[in-house]
């Protein structure tokens, strides 16, 4: 008998790989605030992307990606108690499908 697992999916040749990640939903503060906040945070000019990031140790926070440390200052640190993660990211475009 042998203590080895079973191995998982050979990913050593070249090729496509198959990405399903199971669906994740916030729980708690942070999904209530993204579900009411994320429209208003978008419609500020200089943010670029808003969603869920990983704060302090083992706490969830909103993730906020804005255009220059400028629009970074004029956010607030926290909405009802949940932490923002401010990061300049810079503009960001979406490519269009051919």
């Amino acid at each position: 008998m042998s203590d080895a697992q079973t191995p998982g999916p050979d990913f050593s040749g070249a090729g496509p790989v198959e990405y399903s990640p199971a669906e994740t939903q916030s729980s708690g503060a942070v999904g209530q605030v993204l579900a009411s906040e994320e429209s208003r945070l978008l419609a500020i000019p200089g943010v670029v992307s808003v969603g869920v990031a990983t704060g302090r140790p083992g706490e969830e926070a909103i993730a906020v990606g804005v255009t220059d440390a400028n629009v970074a200052a004029r956010l607030p640190r926290e909405i009802n108690g949940v932490p923002l993660v401010i990061t300049v990211t810079g503009p960001v475009d979406a490519q269009r499908q051919r």
